[in-house]
């Protein structure tokens, strides 16, 4: 049996009256660099947007499908279309550290362990397209050098990301990607000055899928999940040259 609240598909409507955003920027940050070449930052920042951008999505009526001269076919599909939802405004933090464990002892010298977060306050018309705007992200990991060998571990966490209205949903029914953290590997091996040997290990434990989340106020929690994609573990192998 259909599920009368998911659309067979989306029909996208183009908008030829839509403006370009612009955007001012301010950007204050604060750096400290040690002896031993490692650094601390932490910084705050504001865009103030304009004219910035948003999607428009319905549930298409024959009338609708009528407007934009298509098949009455369509009805019951998700219409969509970008429009010029006003200002818009988003502030947020940032810190950077990386530094060598020199201090610990001699082994330390070969280490160098680093991190980086931002943190977004996004603020506009419900609608706006801020989905390339994730609210919270991260990076971690060590790195370790010595001689011809370099390896470096990376953690990465992205956030809760929303995406496109979903009306069937309701007023405040949207599409998310749910927050996850991977782990990434890199090796290289010096062959010659100019020659390296680089291999990397993307998602290494692949536990961690990518999933989708269709809800709104009144979806219970275990009706939230709408598809989960596993990539597995991405392996890739190279030659690197310097020139």
């Amino acid at each position: 049996m259909e599920n009368p609240n998911i659309p067979h598909g989306t029909i996208t409507v183009r908008n030829t009256g839509l403006k370009p955003w612009t955007a001012d920027n301010y950007d204050l940050s604060l750096e400290y660099y040690t002896d031993q070449g490692g650094v601390f930052s932490a910084g705050v920042f504001l865009k103030e947007i304009e004219d910035f951008f948003g999607t428009a999505v319905k549930i298409a009526t024959a009338a609708d499908l009528e407007e934009i001269g298509l098949d009455p076919k369509y009805a019951g599909w998700n219409l969509s279309t970008k429009f010029n939802s006003g200002a818009a405004r988003i502030t947020g933090v940032e810190f950077n550290i990386r530094h060598s464990l020199r201090a610990v002892g001699g082994w330390g010298r070969h280490f160098t362990v680093f991190g980086n977060a931002t943190k977004l306050r996004l603020e506009g018309n419900p609608y706006a397209s801020f989905t390339s705007f994730i609210p919270e992200t991260a990076n971690w990991g060590v790195s370790f050098n010595r001689q011809r060998v370099s390896v470096m571990t990376k953690w990465n966490y992205r956030g809760l990301n929303k995406l496109t209205a979903l009306p069937a949903l309701g007023p405040d029914g949207f599409l998310y990607l749910k927050a996850r953290t991977t782990l990434d590997l890199n090796v290289g091996y010096q062959l010659t000055r100019r020659l390296s040997l680089v291999g990397s290990v993307n998602n290494v434990f692949n536990v961690v899928p990518l999933t989708q989340l269709r809800y709104g106020p009144e979806t219970p929690e275990y009706a939230r999940r709408s598809t989960t994609s596993e990539y597995g573990v991405a392996f890739a192998v190279g030659l690197k040259g310097t020139f």
